[in-house]
């Protein structure tokens, strides 16, 4: 394949290995500049305010209007959208903890190799071996549950996320790209394929000499005349996954919707930094009296410039949060309503609110109202998370282990699983092999190893260790008693409680 050789990864600065072109890609995408570059992009089409405090105090304003307009026309905003979409993500931690509650839904770690094999014809066994431990030791070195979390935060912050696979049989890597500068093109082989606008490197020509030399050659023909300025790459080394798979033409983010509410919360955020910095603030009047049976209005039991010489030792010895003013007026007192918990509820119920609106998540909400239906609400969330990208992936990778190993491998599949529910799964699976069902690779998975860590931990432990033989099986809660004396069957795990077995338990406790 292209993307695999020997001896590196070919660049316009020579051969390098996938850890140089990694370290280098993601130095140059985490520069100051490129950094700040983007932040004023966004800040000056949505004309945001800084959320720092300013001098005057005001507070934070967002042109809701134009985010409306976006939203109404979201083909012909696609970047706008996006780039909002990232500045959110950045800076309101709501927001942030919904895109990961998503992209970590996916266990990358979690799958099983099946060698499909023609059952009406004699099985050739030491054949089928080696496919299956060929693929095994591929699926290892590609180490995917490491690596696939960039592209997956970035499909749910952007809808649409392009991905260029560098593999020099060591290390595997997904660099993620620009979706300003990429676009769905086709749908091949039950996956999408993209095209990347090779204006890019006009004003980044300098990033060329680290990433592949597919980019330079085709860059060069770009800048000739001789290619168009948007062209497909090499089938081999793209990933595409996209979240709303049922428009694959139209990148939006799949929060869209909560964008108006998202910017509500963060405006009610910095308001309430503000109220919190005028709590502790103080003014000290110094008053010029002035004196009683005069009819000049300007005479002063002090003499002013006397009262002014005195005054301005103490308004240099104040600290910031106490200001100072000379007045031969009366003042009323100025007092300014310190934070109660009204204000840091309203901030909790709208973040909770935020939460609900996103269709579930009650993980991340503090609002629980029992083990069934929060258990229930994460089967949903599971679902929704997994439904749209984990099939894309599965495609995608037996796709390109045809290319990388051939088309004779065994087939790779994903097992439907979440962290919330890994437990309840590997239970489903542990009664179908009591049930003669093949899952024992399955459980295993369940358990965090990969096919190959389990078949040379069984190796070793049955053929050089001999545990098996030697070790006595740990007895469990299902073959011993209590101690006690007490009969009955084994205490159940809570998330194996009903709503009225809950509250029994918390009430007998």
């Amino acid at each position: 394949m292209a993307n695999k050789s020997s001896s590196g990864i070919s660049t316009p600065n020579g051969v390098k290995s996938v850890d140089e072109v990694k370290f280098n890609i993601q130095r140059e995408e985490n520069k100051p500049d490129r950094v700040k570059e983007f932040f004023e992009l966004i800040n000056n089409e949505l004309r945001l305010e800084s959320l720092s405090k300013s001098p005057t105090r005001n507070f934070t304003t967002y042109s809701k209007d134009k985010l409306r307009q976006y939203l109404k026309n979201p083909k012909a905003n696609e970047n706008n959208i996006r780039q909002l979409s990232k500045f959110l993500y950045r800076m309101c931690y709501a927001y942030r903890r919904l895109i990961w509650y998503n992209a970590t839904m996916i266990d990358a770690s979690a799958y099983s190799i099946i060698p499909l094999v023609d059952i009406t014809k004699t099985g050739n066994a030491k054949k089928t071996t080696r496919t299956y431990y060929k693929t095994a030791a591929t699926m290892q070195q590609l180490a995917l549950d490491e690596c696939i979390l960039p592209i997956l935060l970035t499909a749910w912050i952007e809808d649409t996320a392009y991905g260029y696979v560098y593999n020099d049989g060591k290390t595997f890597f997904i660099h993620v790209l620009d979706g300003q500068y990429c676009k769905v093109s086709a749908i091949d082989g039950g996956t999408l394929r993209y095209a990347f606008d090779f204006d890019y490197f006009r004003s980044r020509q300098e990033e060329l000499q680290w990433w592949d030399s597919e980019f330079q050659d085709k860059y060069t023909a770009y800048s000739k005349g001789n290619a168009t300025r948007w062209q497909e790459l090499d089938y081999s080394r793209e990933i595409c996954l996209k979240v709303n798979i049922d428009d694959p033409t139209m990148a939006y983010p799949p929060y869209a919707s909560l964008f108006e509410s998202i910017i509500d919360l963060i405006d009610l955020q910095s308001i309430q930094s503000v109220k919190d910095e005028l709590s502790i603030y103080k003014l000290l009047v110094a008053r010029l009296k002035p004196l009683t049976g005069t009819n000049n209005p300007d005479d002063f039991e002090v003499d002013p410039r006397t009262a002014l010489k005195y005054y301005q030792k103490l308004a240099a010895s104040l600290p910031e949060s106490v200001a100072s003013c000379i007045s031969p007026l009366p003042i009323d007192t100025i007092e300014f309503k310190p934070t109660d918990t009204s204000d840091v509820d309203m901030i909790s119920k709208s973040t909770n609110n935020l939460f609900r609106m996103s269709g579930g998540s009650e993980v991340l909400s503090d609002t629980r109202t029992g083990t069934t239906i929060t258990t229930a609400q994460i089967m949903a969330d599971s679902m929704f998370a997994i439904s749209s990208l984990l099939p894309q992936i599965e495609k995608w990778l037996n796709i390109y282990l045809d290319g990388l190993i051939g088309t004779d491998h065994a087939h790779v599949r994903f097992l439907k699983v979440t962290p919330y529910i890994r437990d309840t799964r590997k239970k489903q699976l542990v009664e179908s092999a009591q049930n003669g069902v093949p899952t024992k690779l399955a459980i295993a998975a369940m358990d965090g190893f990969s096919p190959l860590e389990t078949l040379s931990m069984q190796f070793f432990e049955n053929d050089c260790l001999a545990l098996h033989e030697n070790w006595i099986p740990l007895q469990t809660s299902y073959t011993q008693s209590s101690g006690d004396g007490t009969v009955g069957a084994p205490t159940k795990d809570t998330d194996e409680l009903s709503d009225s077995g809950e509250k029994t338990r918390e009430a007998d406790a």
